[in-house]
């Protein structure tokens, strides 16, 4: 009784030290990538804002195993394996940005977008930047995933901009 005690209190220690350090990580993730292509600025939007397009170069429309249903030219929906809605849609912001919605269930993920600029030099130098914003309840597990997220995000969009600028470039 008396070691079942002790395990009991160990584990309410160690679960509020968690909900503590939970409580110093930050409670919104914000990730930004970018990419120079060698193209024209507007070569580089119209296969951004086009979403028919982006079966050409993003990983998210390329599964053969799943049905999308495209919306041309702003949005994209599919059923993935697990019988989850979702839906991808593109909102032009500014000549050189385009926010996205993206819906898992009929509920926004996180909030991304694209940000678009010519080089001041070379007209056929052209930078696009892919950001990512989502925030995080106090949970301690959502905060931890938040951690680990991170950093699958990073190299899916890092991936992602490489196949964008391919394509574009070898069009």
């Amino acid at each position: 009784m008396r070691l079942l005690k002790q395990a009991a209190i160990g584990l309410i220690v160690f679960g509020i030290i968690l909900l503590l350090i939970s409580l110093l990580l930050p409670s919104r993730i914000r990730i930004s990538k970018s990419v120079l292509i060698h193209a024209p600025h507007n070569k580089v939007m119209a296969s951004l804002l086009h979403i028919e397009e982006w079966k050409n170069w993003n990983p998210i429309l390329q599964d053969s195993s799943i049905k999308y249903t495209i919306y041309p030219p702003y949005r994209a929906d599919w059923i993935s394996k697990d019988a989850v809605p979702n839906s991808i849609q593109l909102e032009p912001f500014a000549r050189d940005s385009i926010n996205m919605v993206i819906l898992s269930k009929n509920k926004q993920v996180f909030s991304s977008g694209f940000s678009v600029v010519s080089h001041q030099q070379d007209s056929l130098l052209t930078k696009v930047e892919w950001w990512i914003s989502e925030d995080i309840k106090w949970y301690p597990w959502e905060k931890f995933y938040g951690l680990f997220s991170e950093s699958f995000r990073d190299t899916y969009m890092d991936n992602t901009l490489q196949l964008l600028k391919q394509y574009i470039e070898n069009r």
